[in-house]
């Protein structure tokens, strides 16, 4: 009885563990998303660099450094397998900065901006959900094709014993 406690304890830790990692690199992949605005948080609290490496100014520098940099931490998340709704976050960052890239006289809070960057996520929600519908269907034809082989083996085996025992 002992040890059966003893592992349900390690199996609880270990899914603690699990969820944590899960946790943290699911805050990771929405830092990616959020870091996109670091060049409106600079600007807010007017902080400037001495060096914008050849950009118009420094803010600029940083919001192109933060459009390299916010893959990079969703590459880095992704071996502690975040939860998948935590893309949504630099989904929906993504698709406003593809807006204010054609068109930047637009605001945060312009409707056609918002309209953009929702029906951006809803598309890769739905894009999502059909590769998952996709791997389900995939898994359970092969399995379908694993099990009509064992049922065709067994058939061949008992065929097999039945010619050999009728000579």
């Amino acid at each position: 009885m002992k040890y059966i406690a003893s592992t349900e304890q390690k199996l609880k830790g270990l899914v603690t563990k699990e969820v944590a990692s899960r946790f943290f690199a699911s805050l990771l992949v929405a830092l990616s998303g959020l870091l996109l605005y670091l060049d409106k948080v600079i600007v807010f609290f007017d902080v400037t660099g001495g060096n914008s490496y050849g950009f118009a100014d420094f803010e600029t520098f940083i919001w192109v450094f933060t459009q390299s940099a916010a893959p990079v931490l969703m590459i880095i998340a992704y071996p502690f397998k975040p939860y998948i709704s935590s893309f949504v976050i630099p989904v929906y960052c993504y698709a406003i900065q593809i807006i204010w890239i054609f068109q930047p006289q637009f605001t945060f809070d312009h409707l056609y901006l918002q309209l953009y960057a929702i029906g951006s996520c809803l598309l890769f929600i739905i894009l999502l959900i059909f590769i998952k519908f996709i791997g389900r269907w995939n898994r359970k034809r092969n399995d379908l094709k694993l099990e009509f082989q064992k049922e065709k083996e067994q058939i061949v085996t008992i065929l097999k014993s039945k010619t050999l025992s009728e000579t």
